[in-house]
């Protein structure tokens, strides 16, 4: 599930990471373990393509800290927590 999508008004791609235990848990009928859920965060035009897990989401939103998100600045901190806060709603909601 994407967050947010490069375009005119965006140059983040925020987006729920596929990972291995997403077949597992296909299997198994099972939501993934919240461990397991990866948020990816992207800026245009970088060069990283960084993804953190869940409990890596919730502290930087407690913290309010984002620096450890590549091309991060202060114009881009709203963005960042509201796709970081639906994740961390979805991933609930995924887990019921």
């Amino acid at each position: 599930m994407a967050y947010s999508r490069w375009g005119p008004d965006s140059d983040w791609y925020v987006f729920w990471e596929r990972t291995k235990g997403e077949a597992d848990s296909a299997v198994t009928g099972k939501p993934k373990p919240k461990p397991e859920e990866r948020l990816a965060v992207w800026r245009a035009k970088n060069k990283e393509m960084p993804s953190f897990t869940y409990a890596e989401v919730r502290e930087m939103l407690a913290s309010g800290d984002f620096s450890r998100i590549p091309g991060f600045d202060e114009s881009s901190r709203t963005v960042l927590q509201e796709c970081m806060a639906a994740f961390i709603q979805d991933v609930g909601r995924d887990e019921k």
